[in-house]
């Protein structure tokens, strides 16, 4: 990814100290939140008794009489608590500052609607609302302070999240305010929305003096670091009115602006236009199957109705596909075409002309106007608000897979060729895609998680990788479905077919975990038994190579042998014993008192030491310094003179940069060469570090870059020899100590824990997906439901 630099204004060096404005910012902001808190209040009853003056009916009378009164009689106890609040909720967003600070404002998980109740749906869609507020409020100059905080923190560029006035905190104060008081919802949903517009406006005045505070004092402001929608990065200098990072209404995450990271983060869809029927409500009520019977208020709303009819018009006959815009869902138009591109490369000629003369067929039957009748009459329903909303959620969860650019666009295209099916299949099983386990939901995971292998359209097995959907879920396009049952076919068919080339891979890959899991077998045990070592008495007189030496090669010799060992022996291999006559022979000053011993005791000791590191195939090179240090310690002791006992042994006999002996760590394990080559292991000194295109970029003093969550399944591109490869992670370590990832080809890459961390912050390896295709599309789904939450009064 390549970074294209404009001029920024000026950034002082990462090592700056702070303005000493900036100190007291926070300080004085809590001191000031009892009367702004007052100020809030006071401009909220205003807003009330407005609204009071001004109703029409007796009940809105009654409603905005009742929330001004409650207002009045608790506005002292808000006034009181909201600077704790604050406070609270100024520390918790500092302990959590390195956290996407670009969080949409509708952000819900799809599959967590079914565990919430009523409350906190209404009080998601409320915060929702009370921030969309906020947003429109200070976006200009929470971006200005953004650009002046990290200036004055000595960032190179801004980082939202580093300032500590975002308006989140105020209004969490201010919403955990309220919460706190003993009033009904509705007196609180009035409350909120005017409270909201009033911080708004409050906000907007302390950012524009704590703005000109800090200017006052000599900061200049950093520029933004704009990620593009290529995922490119762009500094910008900072405008007068300029949308704030990190805060408002996003258009997707296209849009994110934020600190330059080296982690390949690809763009989701931007949220398809949902109809106003889909609501957060009424999805969740979907999902807990309470929308199946209609109620009689839910029967003849206008909005129902015309969706109905909507769909009648254009999903029911089979000479009328679905039509999205762009691209169009016509199966004429998607499978085909992905045919088409795939017949050139001299592929799939045959079954082009078989699925073509399928579709002719279907349209033939239905073509009226040569005659001919439909084959099977038009599928009628009933409407109703759940079939409705069915089908509403299809249409939006298939347009966000088919917009989803980790896909190649033959998948996309494919995927909304399935897309008619589905829709037949929600007129009977309203609810298949809540259930992770349903056939058809499995068919659409699979598809899409399989194909994130390729990274073009000319990647080896990609061309046979859509042969086998098409030919086995291909026919769907085309079906009539009758129920689950038909994706269940498709989907045991299609695991067939893929299991006849995984059968290689899952060998080479149980082979390569088997290795690594005895390799963290071994490293556990060893370090438990480093730490015994460590604990002896006379560890600590012996030279720091030999210390090292027993600590850690010597210890995975000893755990090695435990492993082995079937006898139950305390000591197999008398590995162990050997510990204390290593330590006893290097030092010279006890070894001349007993010659005699000594000279006895080299040749066994010796031997035995090539022997255990034998046993682990330990690289003669590692310890070559160790032997040449053991030859010179034990030759001084035969030389007389207590000079010759006491003299330290020769410097350049000492590994140099070695940090203090200790024992080995949990996060230090060590893979013997067999076991490298089984699993394709890489030693961090193999790291691409050079290799990369571009360096990343030095994170700014005292800022950490947080490292995102690898979950097993997640598929990442890495550099490997100086090539980019599309790898899975197919496995992690009981421990976390090791992770393994396998290609498409069935190539398998092995590390660290540490040398993943390293990776990504140079930029060598970038996470594709964190989240599965599908249910980022139905996080859409949900998303779009809150917004049109949002945008109801109701």
């Amino acid at each position: 990814m390549a970074l294209k630099h404009t001029a920024p204004s000026a950034a002082p060096a990462p090592s700056a100290p702070p303005a000493p404005q900036y100190d007291h910012i926070v300080e004085d902001v809590i001191a000031g939140a009892r009367p702004l808190m007052e100020r809030i209040a006071e401009a909220t009853r205003m807003s009330l008794q407005q609204r009071l003056d001004q109703a029409r009916t007796p009940g809105e009378h009654h409603a905005m009489l009742e929330a001004r009164q409650q207002l009045m009689r608790l506005t002292p106890v808000m006034c009181e608590r909201y600077p704790e609040a604050l406070r609270k909720a100024l520390s918790q967003q500092s302990a959590h500052k390195e956290e996407k600070a670009t969080r949409s404002l509708f952000s819900v998980h799809f599959d967590e609607l079914e565990l919430m109740d009523e409350t906190q749906i209404s009080d998601s869609v409320e915060r929702a609302r009370a921030r969309q507020v906020l947003a429109s409020a200070v976006e200009g100059p929470l971006a200005d302070l953004d650009a002046l905080v990290c200036a004055a923190l000595g960032l190179p560029q801004v980082r939202p999240e580093h300032n500590p006035l975002r308006p989140d905190a105020f209004l969490q104060a201010l919403q955990t305010v309220v919460s706190q008081m003993q009033v009904t919802e509705q007196v609180r949903h009035d409350w909120m929305g005017q409270m909201a517009q009033a911080l708004g406006k409050e906000l907007r005045a302390l950012y524009v003096a704590q703005t000109e505070r800090l200017k006052q004092s000599g900061v200049q402001p950093v520029g933004y670091a704009m990620r593009q929608a290529n995922g490119q990065y762009v500094y910008v200098a900072p405008t007068e009115g300029g949308a704030s990072p990190g805060f408002g209404f996003e258009a997707g995450p296209a849009h994110d602006v934020g600190p330059i990271d080296r982690i390949d983060r690809i763009d989701h869809p931007a949220p398809a236009t949902a109809d106003p029927l889909l609501t957060l409500g009424r999805l969740r009520r979907l999902l807990l199957g309470e929308l199946d019977e209609p109620t009689a208020t839910e029967q003849h709303p206008a909005a129902p109705e015309t969706f109905a009819e909507r769909f009648s018009r254009e999903f029911e006959h089979p000479d009328r596909l679905p039509h999205i815009d762009p691209p169009a869902t016509d199966f004429a138009m998607t499978v085909p075409a992905a045919f088409e591109a795939l017949q050139e490369m001299n592929q799939v000629g045959q079954m082009m002309e078989r699925l073509g003369s399928q579709r002719a067929q279907a349209a033939g039957t239905a073509d009226t106007s040569t005659g001919g009748t439909p084959a099977t009459p038009p599928r009628q329903h009933t409407g109703g608000l759940a079939q409705a909303l069915s089908t509403e959620v299809v249409a939006l969860m298939v347009d966000n897979i088919a917009r989803d650019t980790r896909l190649l666009w033959p998948v996309q295209q494919f995927v909304r060729a399935l897309e008619p099916a589905l829709m037949q299949l929600a007129l009977t099983d309203t609810r298949f895609f809540s259930h992770k386990e349903h056939a058809a939901r499995r068919l659409l995971q699979d598809i899409t998680d399989r194909s994130l292998a390729f990274d073009s359209t000319e990647a080896p097995g990609f061309q046979g990788f859509m042969r086998s959907l098409m030919n086995i879920a291909g026919p769907l396009s085309t079906a009539t479905v009758e129920g689950p049952e038909d994706f269940e076919q498709v989907l045991q068919q299609l695991h067939a077919k893929w299991a006849q080339k995984e059968q290689a891979r899952k060998q080479e890959r149980l082979r390569a975990i088997e290795a690594l899991e005895h390799a963290e077998r071994r490293h556990l045990l060893a370090a438990q038994i480093s730490r015994e070592i460590w604990l002896l008495p006379d560890i600590g007189k012996v030279p720091d190579a030999i210390s090292r030496f027993l600590l850690g090669p010597w210890a995975q010799v000893m755990a090695e042998a435990r492993l082995a060992d079937t006898t139950h022996s305390t000591d197999p291999g008398r590995y162990h014993e050997l510990v204390e006559a290593l330590i006893w022979s290097t030092q010279p000053e006890l070894t001349r008192k007993n010659t005699g011993q000594l000279a006895r005791l080299l040749p066994k000791l010796l031997a035995k030491l090539r022997e255990g590191l034998a046993s682990i195939d330990y690289p003669a090179e590692r310890t070559e310094a160790v032997f040449e240090l053991l030859m010179q310690l034990h030759q001084q002791a035969f030389k007389p003179g207590p000079r010759a006992a006491t003299r330290a042994p020769a410097p350049r006999a000492e590994p140099p940069a070695l940090p203090q002996p200790a024992p080995l760590g949990d996060d230090d394990p060590w893979v013997a060469p067999s076991e490298a080559k089984e699993s394709g292991f890489m030693e961090s000194s193999q790291a691409p570090e050079s290799e990369s295109p571009e360096p990343a970029p030095t994170p700014a003093s005292g800022a950490t870059p947080a490292l995102p969550p690898l979950a097993i399944g997640s598929w990442v591109n890495l550099l490997v020899a100086g090539r980019w490869e599309r790898t899975q992670l197919s496995w992690i370590g009981s421990h976390g100590n090791f992770f393994l990832f396998t290609s498409a080809s069935g190539h398998t890459q092995s590390m660290t824990l540490r040398l993943v961390d390293r990776l990504i912050q140079q930029g060598a390896m970038h996470i594709i997906a964190q989240q599965t295709v599908v249910d980022g599309a139905l996080d859409a789904v949900a998303a779009a439901a809150m917004r049109n939450s949002v945008d109801s009064r109701h």
